[in-house]
């Protein structure tokens, strides 16, 4: 939930209007990776979550490969 919760945004500096940066609205992000204030987030736990989500898409391809293989053999 957390990590479909996120939304990337495009935005640009205005000290350097010419550079395009990819990130987050940190008052618009989940409370999970939110600071306590919600002027910031915590880049280790958005990569905690990241982790977490890839793990079980791991587990579901894992899972997914076997029934694969075992109706390949039928």
């Amino acid at each position: 939930e957390t990590l479909t919760a996120l939304q990337p945004v495009q935005f640009r500096y205005k000290a350097d209007p010419n550079e395009r940066h990819v990130g987050f609205i940190a008052e618009d992000v989940p409370d999970l990776v939110a600071s306590t204030d919600r002027k910031g987030m915590s880049a280790m736990d958005v990569v905690a979550v990241l982790t977490k989500v890839l793990q079980d898409q791991q587990k579901t391809i894992a899972e997914l490969s076997r029934k694969i293989a075992e109706l390949e053999q039928k």
